[in-house]
């Protein structure tokens, strides 16, 4: 039941899916889920309201797997955890308002975290949370945590390895990221390079009037990013 009931209700039309998920698996899935052609597999799935899942996705194997209400994910992105080994966590949660494109690879062999109103922008950026470990005579893999703070913006093709990521930060285009971040107080970090570094600081008061908080209300109409017309001049 664990791989063919979610392979059988993936072919099936967006609006059975939701009743079928709660009924024959037990997952908790909000209301006005819609949930396109795509494969979803885990032992323990938590899908707020008002989510949208486009078409050809794969979040596949995990042992806990949470996507936040408003959160919009498009199109071929692959989630993919693991659940076969205690040490593995297999974990991942997406907050609420998230913005997910097209093409993107988030390995959840570890734990990785997504806060709220984040944006994987463009397409093949990579998160990684399993790695060799070299503190035995024999390598193995090993898991890691990746924490994405609240409101942060990912540039297309960046990769990130064991790493935190502080809240409104931006990743640059193409970035390599592989430590910490700590965050800084009323300031907004520019992240970019390889290996990344903090390029730039922006006042945290100035870039709240570049990108307004999330409007959930004609977030469930229209699954995109508003901005107000000030910013639009």
């Amino acid at each position: 039941m664990f791989t063919v009931f979610p392979l059988l209700i993936a072919l099936l039309p967006a609006k059975f899916k939701p009743f079928l998920y709660r009924r024959l698996l037990g997952w908790q899935i909000g209301s006005n889920v819609h949930i396109g052609l795509s494969y979803i597999n885990g032992q323990h799935v938590i899908i707020g309201s008002n989510v949208t899942i486009g078409h050809f996705n794969i979040l596949t194997t995990f042992r806990y797997l949470k996507i936040g209400s408003y959160t919009f994910i498009k199109n071929f992105n692959h989630f993919s955890g693991r659940c076969d080994h205690p040490k593995w966590p297999g974990y991942l949660e997406i907050g609420e308002g998230v913005n997910i494109m097209n093409h993107h690879y988030v390995d959840s062999h570890g734990k990785v975290e997504i806060g709220n109103n984040s944006i994987l922008a463009g397409r093949d950026t990579h998160i990684w949370s399993h790695s060799l470990s070299y503190e035995q005579a024999k390598p193995m893999l090993s898991p890691l945590e990746i924490t994405v703070g609240e409101n942060v913006y990912v540039g297309a093709r960046s990769t990130l390895v064991q790493c935190y990521i502080p809240d409104y930060s931006v990743i640059g285009a193409g970035s390599v990221v592989t430590r910490d971040f700590p965050s800084e107080p009323n300031c907004r970090l520019l992240i970019a390079g390889n290996p990344a570094c903090v390029k730039k600081r922006y006042p945290l008061k100035t870039l709240n009037r570049v990108r307004e908080p999330l409007n959930k209300d004609a977030f469930s109409k229209d699954p995109s990013i508003t901005f107000n017309d000030e910013q639009n001049r």
